[in-house]
């Protein structure tokens, strides 16, 4: 009985969020309107001499490249050691490239889900959650980021290293490690030095990447007079309430997280902690929740189930604004508290102290 009605629901609302998430796929975009543009020309310009992180120079080479794309945004976000992920595709045509990359981080997030998802529990629900659909639709990066994710959950240092293309997973999946034990810890931290260092030696730039971080990309995040599509795919409290309920929300996830920290709560956490996220970056907490209502189903109070569900949606929710997402995620992140087993972090003389949580 459990498993019908559990099973029920999920497919009820997975069917609601694919019929959102696929309602704006019409027709193949012009790659200059999908994200992944930057990912597949950033190597192209770098190979052509042009300082990627210097964005008038890289808007001026873009549009040279393509006339018709005056509206395109060429902005490369990332760090220099993600162009090792970026590089070998970016020698084949645009579409070509585009497809592999879907195809490729499909493939990977599915292969990182499986050890994660509960017997019983259908993979297409967990793997093909509106955030992933939503992803693909952008040629975005949060597949092959969460593949890194629950990788590094698992105790991978490699893994972990990688991540670090996007800093906000990279610095949740250190507590995870840490919980795993010293080496793969020590693995993640050698191999962070390691990518940043012969990145620097390959690509050079780490010094204008830091530079565009902290000037240029933080004053678009920051920016509460910015009123555009971020608004709709944006999904973290900076972006809903500027500064202030961005500290506020920080805090209160802060205070919840550290009471039962796991894989599903650092997940869900990373949207209400960190000033960048965007509804196709939520894959893995899509299945967290998705976890949570199958497998936990008995025992859980209505009002959690309907909470587990909304933020099962969160990322086709995020279209009716952005400010709907904090408090979802927030009531989601204590109600896996409740459920998921865990450690509390605690400070004793003078270290972090671990303790397990069995709720």
């Amino acid at each position: 009985m459990r498993d019908h009605q559990a099973l029920t629901l999920l497919t009820f609302i997975w069917l609601v969020g694919m019929g959102f998430a696929l309602h704006r796929v019409l027709a193949v975009p012009w790659i200059w309107d999908t994200d992944y543009l930057n990912y597949w020309f950033a190597p192209r310009a770098i190979r052509a001499g042009v300082n990627v992180y210097d964005v008038d120079a890289y808007q001026r080479y873009g549009h040279s490249v393509f006339p018709l794309a005056r509206e395109t945004q060429f902005n490369f976000t990332y760090p220099p050691h993600s162009l090792f992920l970026y590089w070998p595709l970016s020698y084949l045509p645009p579409y070509a490239s585009y497809a592999a990359w879907d195809a490729i981080s499909l493939v990977a997030f599915w292969l990182a889900t499986r050890r994660w998802v509960p017997a019983g529990l259908p993979s297409f629900i967990a793997v093909l959650s509106p955030a992933t659909i939503i992803c693909m639709q952008f040629g975005q990066t949060s597949l092959i980021a969460g593949a890194l994710f629950l990788a590094a959950a698992g105790g991978s240092g490699a893994a972990a290293a990688m991540l670090t293309f996007k800093p906000q997973l990279g610095f949740f999946a250190a507590p995870l490690l840490l919980i795993k034990g010293r080496k793969p810890f020590l693995i993640a931290v050698g191999g962070t030095i390691l990518v940043i260092l012969v990145s620097q030696l390959v690509f050079g730039h780490w010094l204008d990447f830091l530079t565009h971080a902290s000037a240029y990309q933080a004053g678009l995040i920051f920016d509460e007079n910015r009123k555009d599509v971020w608004y709709i795919i944006g999904t973290s409290p900076a972006m809903g309430y500027g500064r202030l309920g961005f500290a506020i929300y920080l805090m209160a996830a802060s205070i919840v997280l550290i009471r039962n920290f796991n894989l599903w709560t650092a997940a869900t956490a990373t949207f209400l902690i960190s000033p960048y996220g965007f509804n196709y970056d939520m894959s893995v907490v899509c299945v967290g929740f998705a976890v949570l209502l199958y497998s936990y189903w008995d025992g859980t109070p209505w009002w959690q189930r309907i909470v587990a569900s909304l933020a099962f949606l969160t990322p086709v929710i995020v279209e009716f604004g952005t400010w709907w997402i904090p408090p979802i995620l927030l009531l989601g992140l204590f109600v896996q508290t409740q459920h998921f087993p865990g450690v509390q972090l605690t400070w004793r003389r003078g270290r972090i102290a671990l303790a397990e949580v069995q709720p």
